[in-house]
């Protein structure tokens, strides 16, 4: 029923029609509260997410991804840089929060070469969320050829 057709009608005969034949119930409304019904729930599983990073020690496949991004900063043209998919070494005491890894990454040097480098790192975890850098602290980097 369209809504014009409801203003023409009168008081015993609106009384009369069910609800879903109101014109004010309509299908954007429902599909609006439908789709917002699903983004609070996807929220609350990014959230659920969320904390699970928080409330744990990082394991060492996750040092080794944040590692990553410590000594692509320090290299001359990170935009070049090639890691090894899962090939380094870690030493970690998370008693301490002490994480030492050493692995190998492929970059170009100011000539354009392709060079191998070998790289060891000391970071500690100091909280948070272990995928933002700024949960780090870098105490020690050597890149060698």
């Amino acid at each position: 029923m369209k809504y014009s057709d409801w203003n023409k009608l009168n008081k015993e005969e609106k009384e009369g029609i069910h609800w879903r034949h109101h014109p004010h119930i309509r299908t954007a409304k429902i599909f609006t509260l439908l789709a917002a019904f699903l983004f609070g729930i996807f929220m609350l599983t990014v959230f659920r997410n969320r904390r699970v990073h928080v409330n744990r020690k990082p394991n060492q496949l996750e040092a080794f991804t944040v590692a990553k991004i410590f000594v692509n900063d320090h290299l001359k043209q990170p935009a070049t840089s090639v890691f090894p998919k899962n090939s380094f070494t870690a030493n970690i005491d998370t008693a301490r929060n002490s994480y030492r890894i050493s692995s190998t990454v492929s970059s170009q040097d100011s000539s354009g070469k392709m060079q191998q480098n070998s790289w060891t790192i000391h970071l500690a975890y100091k909280g948070g969320d272990w995928a933002n850098p700024k949960s780090w602290q870098m105490l020690e980097l050597n890149i060698s050829k």
